[in-house]
């Protein structure tokens, strides 16, 4: 939910080419496919990219395509306009499309695919791929599968990376303390059990965690690992259609018990409260040493794959921190679905305007930074997971597979929480902090705990509501 907004971007391209003129279908369906033909060699085109940054597009994409396409000039127009106090980024983004008309679309996710699918305006790349015996074979099946999903069984775009986490342990710790090392596809529970092996007793710098929630995080630990727990079951907080909290169920109790239990063991690092100015990190290592994983103070931790890259810089940077042994496996699953997981996304999936005239153009963008040459190229400079499989064995000598074991799941349990106003979420956060705090000092039980959680949760969402609904209201009579 983070990170929609610095992906979110449209790709223009306008070009004079012939023979790529398609009737596109009724209003609703996404246009007809068919064979494209191909631009000749003294073909001269000017591509527009409509992308939230020049600099990082030209690094990413345009300077490789120019390269490999220097009969295609490429500009760059920013998105940024889209964004903005009282915005919606996807109706700005649907207004920016209609009077720029993209040839190309950066879509942002699975459900904004789903949604430029079902309004008809995405062109299906299934007959194009096999026109130009485009080999898909070699991308990760589950992006392909995702798309397809969300495409009505087509391809209406491809993805050339796509994120994912794992779960980072400190091998030299496990094997120090006789303890056996992590598997794919632990549960919960196992990953904790396993967290509570190493000892609790130290003091300070001596001071060893079985796990932590999150590397940098250092407020709203049990609350985040509640919410955690509870992603990997396909729980919600929140039903947004009927407006309703839904914590009060045998699952949440589940997870709010395994909660209270891993804080109440010390197995869980739960930072105490400190000045956050005099605890504000001055210079980069200052901010690398927070990392307690990095540091050798954490045995076990989850984090997306860029945290190769900070283990890697405490390595150069910091000469008198022994450097860490480490590996991964999958983060923990739910037994019950056991091969899919809620933090493996497809965010960028570049798309053709069903609306264009210049499919072709379009297609030779998309098709390049899709292709093996460009994965093969990029895989040496990008901490990005890269779609094509052939580029996602290793890296630095670690094994990448426990990134690429999983797949996204088909169930978004955020689909529809863009209805829940902006201002519910902090006093919630705060409120179920609280809970959780209070059954770990045994002054409340865990029954008692969510039921305030669902009742004050639910009052809290209405206010959140009305006053949202106010706000739009003052806005609509000020146009």
């Amino acid at each position: 939910m983070k990170r929609w907004m610095c992906a979110l971007a449209a790709i223009v391209v306008t070009a004079s080419l012939t023979g790529c003129n398609f009737s596109a279908k009724t209003s609703g369906t996404s246009r007809e496919e068919g064979s494209l033909k191909k631009l000749g060699k003294d073909e001269k085109a000017t591509i527009k990219v409509m992308y939230y940054d020049k600099i990082s597009f030209y690094q990413q994409y345009g300077n490789l395509f120019m390269a490999k396409n220097p009969n295609i000039d490429v500009e760059v127009i920013s998105n940024q306009g889209i964004y903005g106090p009282n915005k919606d980024p996807q109706e700005a983004l649907e207004t920016l499309i209609d009077e720029e008309q993209p040839d190309v679309i950066l879509v942002n996710g699975t459900d904004q695919l789903e949604k430029f699918v079902q309004k008809g305006r995405l062109y299906a790349l299934d007959d194009v791929i096999k026109q130009d015996k485009f080999d898909v074979e070699q991308i990760l099946p589950a992006t392909l599968d995702t798309i397809r999903l969300k495409g009505e069984g087509k391809l209406y775009g491809l993805s050339p990376d796509f994120y994912s986490q794992a779960l980072y342990y400190n091998k030299d710790l496990f094997e120090q303390y006789g303890i056996e090392l992590p598997k794919n596809k632990m549960s919960w529970e196992d990953v904790m059990n396993l967290a509570k092996r190493f000892p609790t007793d130290g003091q300070g710098d001596q001071r060893i965690y079985g796990f932590s929630a999150n590397s940098y995080m250092r407020e709203g630990i049990p609350y985040q690992f509640m919410s955690s727990i509870g992603t990997t079951m396909g729980l919600n907080f929140i039903n947004p259609d009927q407006m309703k909290v839904t914590v009060q169920t045998d699952a949440w109790m589940k997870a709010l018990q395994l909660t209270v239990d891993s804080v109440k063991s010390g197995a869980l690092y739960v930072p105490k409260k400190q000045n956050t100015d005099s605890n504000t990190p001055n210079m980069y290592e200052d901010y690398l040493k927070q990392n307690l994983f990095a540091m050798g103070k954490v045995a076990m931790t989850i984090d997306g794959n860029y945290m190769m890259q900070n283990l890697q810089e405490v390595k150069d940077r910091m000469k008198d921190v022994k450097p860490i042994n480490w590996d991964i496996v999958t983060v923990p699953v739910d037994p019950q679905n056991p091969d899919f997981s809620a933090t493996v996304s497809v965010s960028n999936v570049f798309s053709i305007n069903a609306q264009s005239p210049n499919t072709r153009a379009a297609w030779e963008f998309i098709k390049y930074i899709n292709s093996d040459e460009f994965a093969r190229v990029m895989s040496k400079s990008t901490n990005s997971l890269m779609t094509r499989t052939a580029y996602a064995k290793e890296r630095d000598g670690h094994n990448l597979e426990p990134f690429y074991l999983l797949k996204p799941n088909p169930d978004n349990i955020y689909k529809g929480y863009e209805k829940i106003p902006g201002g519910f979420y902090q006093p919630f956060s705060m409120l179920t902090e609280q809970e959780i705090q209070a059954v770990i000092d045994g002054k409340k039980s865990a029954e008692e705990a969510l039921k305030t959680i669902q009742d004050k949760g639910q009052e809290q969402l209405l206010q959140a509501k009305q006053a949202d609904d106010a706000l739009k209201e003052s806005q609509s009579k000020t146009k």
